[in-house]
């Protein structure tokens, strides 16, 4: 894994049950971190690692707890997203934080704007979310497929 970003930090995930935004910081993840993910999450995450760079998301008070993950690379003057996922404890109506999500999709549009690539950004959207993420990141479909983009605009 070639990660080569410095820390990144927001305030933008809110825990649910005190009200509070909570300051984070999108860092690379070891190896040894990534063998210690629970089977509770959806994917393979060590595998991903294999071929894209895996990143995750945490918060400042708790850094030791990852509550979200996204995988990435650069592909012909973008950053493609291969996978994220809100930790299993970020999902469903008993969620603890909302705003994973975003705070991943804000973290690799900057460094894609860093990179001179104008903050775009692709992925593949399952078709029952491509709603959402037209709704909540502003991306659009290209053509009739699955893949979507968020650019600088």
């Amino acid at each position: 894994m070639k990660k080569s970003h410095k820390v990144h930090r927001s305030n933008s995930i809110h825990h649910r049950k005190t009200g509070r935004m909570l300051a984070t910081m999108v860092l690379p993840i070891s190896m040894d971190e990534l063998k210690q993910l629970t089977k509770d999450w959806l994917f393979d995450w060590m595998q991903e690692s294999l071929k894209y760079d895996v990143y995750k998301l945490v918060t400042v008070e708790k850094q030791k707890t990852v509550v979200g993950l996204i995988s990435l690379q650069i592909q012909n003057g973008f950053y493609y997203v291969s996978l994220i996922e809100s930790a299993p404890h970020n999902r469903g109506s008993e969620k603890i934080n909302d705003g994973i999500g975003g705070n991943l999709f804000a973290f690799v549009c900057k460094i894609s704007r860093e990179k001179g690539f104008y903050g775009f950004v692709t992925f593949e959207s399952k078709s029952e979310l491509k709603d959402y993420y037209a709704r909540n990141f502003g991306a659009k479909t290209i053509g009739n497929s699955s893949r979507m983009f968020i650019d600088e605009a």
